[in-house]
């Protein structure tokens, strides 16, 4: 499998609907509630329109948290499919806090294989995959629209790009939370977490960002003991692996996978230990 050739559908296609959601965040947008009670808006929609189309061309299957889903036996049976989160962080978006990404990560055998982050309001945007090692571009929406259209879009980015990890190790610990999904379990976590380093700095921050964040040694630890669906988490697994970093269960050191019938990851940890 090349996966430079699907890196660069996943990048073009993540610019693109990146372009869209930017466009209706700053103009307007329609708000559903799904079935569910999870907010859903026409952003979402057309991130998920946008980025069908681009990887389409690939031939593989694509599972969306706005799309088909497939069955468990479906899954086992492809080589690799798509696992897009058009918009992680709806309510971010909603509430225009700009802690939202567009997510799109493939899956083969069981574990995330490549992965691309982008947050068009932070001017923030992750890339990697398997023989890739993950990169980091700050850059505006028309900036990156710009690099799209050049010829090799990959080299364009590398130009442009550094390397994960590009912090160098904070003096202090720093633990990174959701804002909309923090229950009991990570509440006691963190106060065990200051027994240990008292000088301990807890940052609330929305979507699966977080996890770029994380690789970049932005911050040390983001563990959540949530369930997750696999949308959400997919893309930065393969940002933090690729940066080096093992992402785990939340209690446990073994790394998460893409096997459970339900499409959960059951909670996860991703750390800086050095």
């Amino acid at each position: 499998m090349n996966y430079s050739e699907l890196l660069e559908k996943a990048v073009l296609g993540t610019i693109s609907a990146g372009e869209e959601v930017w466009r209706q965040y700053k103009e307007g947008f329609e708000t559903q509630v799904k079935k569910d009670n999870s907010p859903v808006t026409s952003a979402d929609f057309a991130a998920h329109d946008i980025l069908s189309e681009h990887l389409s061309a690939t031939n593989l299957p694509i599972i969306s948290e706005e799309g088909e889903k497939f069955s468990h036996e479906e899954r086992q049976s492809f080589d690799a499919y798509w696992m897009l989160d058009p918009i992680d962080g709806t309510r971010d978006f909603i509430n225009k806090t700009d802690e939202f990404c567009i997510c799109t990560g493939l899956i083969a055998g069981n574990t995330a294989k490549l992965g691309v982050l982008y947050a068009p309001a932070l001017n923030l945007f992750y890339f990697g995959a398997e023989g890739y090692s993950s990169r980091k571009i700050q850059a505006s929406v028309e900036e990156l629209v710009a690099l799209a259209k050049e010829k090799n879009i990959l080299e364009a980015l590398e130009k442009k790009s550094v390397f994960l990890p590009s912090f160098s190790p904070k003096g202090k610990y720093t633990f990174l939370t959701s804002r909309f999904h923090r229950d009991n379990g990570t509440d006691f976590y963190i106060k065990e977490l200051k027994k240990e380093h008292p000088d301990l700095e807890v940052v609330t921050m929305g979507c699966a960002i977080k996890m770029g964040l994380i690789a970049d040694r932005y911050a040390t630890e983001y563990t959540r003991f949530l369930p997750v669906n696999f949308w959400d988490v997919a893309a930065g697994h393969a940002i933090a692996k690729y940066a080096g970093r093992k992402v785990t269960g939340a209690n446990n050191d073994k790394e998460i996978d893409y096997s459970d019938k339900n499409m959960r990851v059951h909670g996860y940890s991703v750390k800086w230990n050095d």
